[in-house]
């Protein structure tokens, strides 16, 4: 999209003004001009603007209501105010009200009023790139619905199956409701979302794996998380496994080990992952996994927050999966020790 802007103002010597001090600027503005409201209005109702520049005195149409219709209407587009007179009562309705971004009196600096205009258009492209983002995601979660509910279909034949999917999804939701804290950035809400996807795909998508022993379990996750030239290590054994298990023995098994590996790989750059997979029966079996991380960095890392809540969500889907988990953590070593069933 153009840099579109829109500059208001009841004088028409100030509006050649502004164009002259805008010329050659960078940034490639398309500036759009009106010397009252209507006209402004009839601009608005056209086309997209990033930015625009309003006076507060206008013939037709005044500038408050300018300010009000775009932040009704067109809430991404960002709003400078250039007046001559403003007064503090004034000031403070623009501000907490009406969403002003910035607030120039005449006479004006064009200089600084340029340098406020690009980053109202960098404010304007990141919100865009939210909404995208948004979009990016409702589609995902469509198409994840789709599938979830062709898992539904199918498992309504696999009720042991159906009983996983509802204690994961069940197990997700339990961290939201208890541990989401309304003060996380957005930043740090959107990294816990990304992770809670991942693990959300993954599961799904491991139901339709066809895994079938632990060679093809060790290559799935070696091609992900093996990366000796980088300093990530991944080993993976067994102990007491006979030849042949059960078609989907390895099911479980894989979706908690890909978990795990998943988050160190978001904690640490580098890493060195032992597991063990111990068979106690044809029913029943044991997983070990033990991550060794560069000096302290597994307990500076969880001075974060994101970090601590990636962690909750982990515990919670690991006991969940769990007849029986524990856990060993320092700061250069952990160890998750799990007893599950077929």
């Amino acid at each position: 999209m153009e840099n579109n802007l829109l500059f208001i103002n009841q004088k028409k010597d100030i509006i050649q003004e502004f164009l002259a001090a805008m010329e050659g600027k960078e940034g490639s503005l398309k500036i759009d001009t009106a010397d009252n409201g209507l006209d402004a209005a009839l601009l608005l109702n056209k086309k997209i603007y990033k930015v625009v520049v309003t006076g507060l005195n206008l013939p037709t149409y005044d500038g408050t209501k300018i300010v009000e219709y775009l932040n009704q209407n067109y809430p991404h587009t960002v709003c400078i105010v250039y007046t001559w007179r403003l007064e503090q009562v004034h000031l403070k309705l623009l501000i907490n009200e009406r969403r002003v971004f910035r607030i120039f009196q005449r006479p004006a600096d064009y200089e600084q009023m340029y340098e406020a205009i690009m980053d109202g258009i960098v404010k304007f492209d990141k919100k865009e790139i939210d909404a995208l983002e948004k979009k990016d995601l409702s589609r995902r979660l469509k198409e994840a619905s789709l599938q979830a509910a062709e898992i539904r279909r199918t498992l309504k034949e696999h009720p042991k199956e159906r009983s996983e999917l509802a204690k994961f999804l069940w197990s997700l939701l339990n961290v939201y409701i208890c541990d989401l804290r309304p003060d996380m950035l957005a930043k740090e809400k959107k990294m816990l979302v990304q992770f809670e996807k991942k693990l959300m795909l993954r599961f799904l998508g491991s139901r339709e794996k066809h895994i079938s022993s632990l060679e093809e379990l060790t290559e799935d996750i070696c091609s992900h998380f093996h990366r000796p030239e980088q300093r990530r290590i991944v080993k993976i054994g067994a102990e007491n496994f006979p030849e042949t298990v059960g078609e989907d023995f390895y099911v479980k098994p894989y979706f908690v080990i890909w978990m795990l590996l998943t988050r160190f790989a978001m904690m640490s750059q580098e890493y060195d992952v032992q597991v063990t997979l111990m068979l106690i029966n044809q029913k029943r079996f044991r997983v070990r996994v033990e991550g060794t991380f560069p000096e302290e960095t597994w307990g500076l890392v969880h001075m974060d927050q994101t970090a601590r809540m990636i962690t909750s969500v982990t515990q919670t889907v690991l006991e969940c999966f769990s007849d029986r988990f524990t856990q060993s953590i320092g700061d250069e070593r952990v160890v998750y020790y799990m007893e599950m069933q077929d």
